[in-house]
């Protein structure tokens, strides 16, 4: 990870840009009234989710770096080093042989996945692997594949032999956690580290292979069920989710994100249909992992084994979430048709799916359940009763940033207890004052003329993003060369996407088939960028409007559209028939050709001024 993505991960772009302008709710985003031009009404936005902010009144736009620059007008070298140092990153410039090796090592376990995989679909060694997999634990074929499910032989050498084929140098192999220093002189100087495991590659929230996890082979005597790839430049344990690049689409509509124990928990739940599930791979969930989390939603819902151990470093990463503002729920896991208890997700999910449905929609909210906990076999008549539920509740009251459900919890446990509410706000721990800083004078500069048809052309867009089933009207009624140049090759690639996989049904805009479209063209930054910035406007100015009012907002943008491009081919016909006249000899037929056309789009236009 660079300074720049740590950075970006550590801080919340809600929090950064409220130092310097007043941020308010709308809908799922933030407004204010843009510091970088004049403007009476708010046009400036701020996604939370998306950790980005767009301008659609001056059409300025980025993330916390290009704001930060903007406003204390500074180079991004000075911007890295003042976010740096409100993150806690260390910044220094990474030399050039640095980003050399952290794409060697992307590239070997790039080839150890791969390695793994074929051992699994291919080897006679891996079929009790491929048996458990698909029967014991019920994960189909197609999944197995999907998520990359592999096996590491039960060898030293299986792999390292392999990629020292492929050119891969012994410490190269190291570097990238897949393979360890022998300890004897003879031989080769590196083992495999993984060795009859079945291989869950891991992944960052973008996607990337950072890293792997091995796990045991039923019945055999193994050091640890699990193991990971050790630390490497791509792999920090405590900064990765498993599933969160497949889960975090799914987590911004639901508004939660569910946090289990295993990987397969989140594999059989996402082949269940459940997913916006991630694992925090058997560790209590650290500060790091609670800052990725809030970029995505501000709720969080968690499910432990009931075996789990390490209950109270689970507890105090629970406390973590809740003390950064996030919205913790616990999910008890239900009991089965003969009584039992299921001890994971993947358990209820094997004997019935909707059982571990049923039990996150009865989620209760962390606080209740120490309550409850707290007071279960214990006798409030008692003094030293009283005393324990006080001793371990009051600390995590304390922790609760949002004032309203502190004084609602303090409160209970007055009740509770038979104390003053009082007398137990005096227990708490001093409240510590939020102080913010000044905003930063900025150069605010006048208003800018307002591009016509850029703006009908991003708000037709949005409108499509908002209202996905309206697509086929649209793509009938307008083409690609009827927007702004800087526009028409994201809509054709729309146009294309539809006919090809949406015809059926509403296009997903934000999945990740159209997104992977734009990711496969040369300009697909910049393609990404729009889809982000104009997904955006979408939810800003149109995703609480009523169906018929979207409606009317399409149609009357496809009319002034229509109507601007009518009006620039009567412009040039008007040219060419004067030409035309003025010609000799004159080419009486070309003149006939374009005074009829020139009638036919008079006539069109007429029918458009209403």
């Amino acid at each position: 990870m660079t300074p720049a993505e740590e950075i970006k991960s550590r801080l919340d772009i809600v929090d950064v840009l409220g130092e310097y302008i007043e941020l308010k709710p709308s809908g799922a985003n933030y407004k204010a009234r843009c510091p970088f031009h004049q403007e009476k009404s708010a046009s400036f936005m701020v996604s939370k989710p998306k950790q980005m902010w767009h301008c659609f009144g001056c059409g300025e736009g980025g993330d916390i770096f290009s704001f930060v620059m903007k406003q204390e007008g500074l180079e991004f070298p000075d911007a890295l080093r003042l976010l740096g140092t409100k993150a806690g990153v260390r910044v220094t410039t990474e030399a050039p042989e640095k980003r050399t090796e952290r794409e060697r090592v992307g590239r070997v376990l790039a080839m150890a996945i791969q390695f793994w995989q074929e051992t699994l679909w291919n080897s006679d060694e891996a079929r009790e692997a491929r048996e458990y997999l698909q029967n014991t634990r019920q994960i189909l074929p197609a999944t197995i594949r999907d998520w990359r499910l592999g096996f590491a032989p039960n060898s030293w050498d299986a792999l390292v032999t392999f990629l020292a084929k492929q050119g891969v140098a012994d410490e190269d192999m190291i570097r990238a956690g897949v393979a360890a220093h022998k300890m004897a002189t003879r031989g080769r100087s590196v083992y495999d580290r993984f060795r009859n495991r079945i291989m869950f590659p891991l992944t960052n929230a973008h996607g990337q292979v950072v890293g792997a996890t091995g796990r045991a082979m039923p019945g055999t005597e193994a050091e640890a069920k699990y193991v990971n790839t050790p630390e490497t430049l791509l792999y920090k344990k405590g900064e990765v989710l498993y599933g969160l690049d497949r889960a975090k689409t799914v987590v911004r509509t639901d508004g939660v994100v569910i946090v289990v124990e295993g990987n397969v928990d989140v594999i059989t739940s996402h082949q269940a249909g459940i997913k916006n599930v991630v694992a925090a791979s058997g560790t209590a969930l650290t500060g790091e992992q609670v800052r990725l989390i809030k970029r995505y939603t501000p709720k969080v819902a968690f499910a432990f084994d009931t075996d789990s151990a390490g209950e109270a470093a689970t507890m105090r990463g629970l406390i973590a979430a809740l003390e950064n503002g996030l919205e913790v729920l616990l999910i008890g896991l239900p009991t089965g048709a003969k009584g039992k208890t299921f001890k994971d997700p993947d358990e209820c999910i094997r004997e019935n799916p909707e059982l571990w449905r049923s039990a996150i929609a009865k989620a209760e909210p962390l606080l209740d359940t120490l309550f409850r906990r707290a007071s279960e076999d214990r006798d409030l008549t008692k003094l030293e009763d009283k005393r324990e539920v006080a001793r371990s509740l009051l600390p995590v009251v304390a922790r609760v940033p949002d004032v309203i459900a502190k004084n609602h919890y303090l409160k209970r446990l007055s009740a509770l207890v038979g104390v003053p509410e009082g007398d137990l706000r005096q227990l708490l721990p001093a409240s510590k004052s939020v102080t913010q800083r000044p905003a930063a004078a900025s150069n605010v500069s006048s208003s800018r003329p307002i591009d016509v048809l850029r703006n009908l052309s991003e708000r037709l867009i949005a409108l499509v993003f908002a209202a996905p089933k309206e697509a086929k009207f649209v793509f009938d009624e307008i083409e690609p060369e009827f927007l702004a140049p800087e526009l028409s090759a994201l809509y054709k690639l729309m146009v294309v996407f539809y006919t090809r996989e949406s015809a059926e049904q509403p296009p997903a805009w934000q999945g990740d088939a159209f997104r992977q479209t734009l990711a496969n063209e040369p300009n697909a930054g910049v393609l990404l960028q729009t889809l982000d910035v104009l997904s955006l406007r979408a939810e800003s100015d149109f995703s609480l409007l009523p169906e018929a009012d979207i409606q009317r907002e399409l149609n009357e943008t496809v009319r002034r559209l229509r109507k601007r491009k009518l009006q620039e081919r009567l412009q040039r016909l008007e040219q060419e028939i004067r030409i035309a006249e003025s010609a000799t000899p004159r080419d009486e037929t070309r003149l006939r050709e374009l005074v009829t056309q020139f009638q036919n789009d008079s006539a069109a236009l007429t029918t458009l001024d209403f």
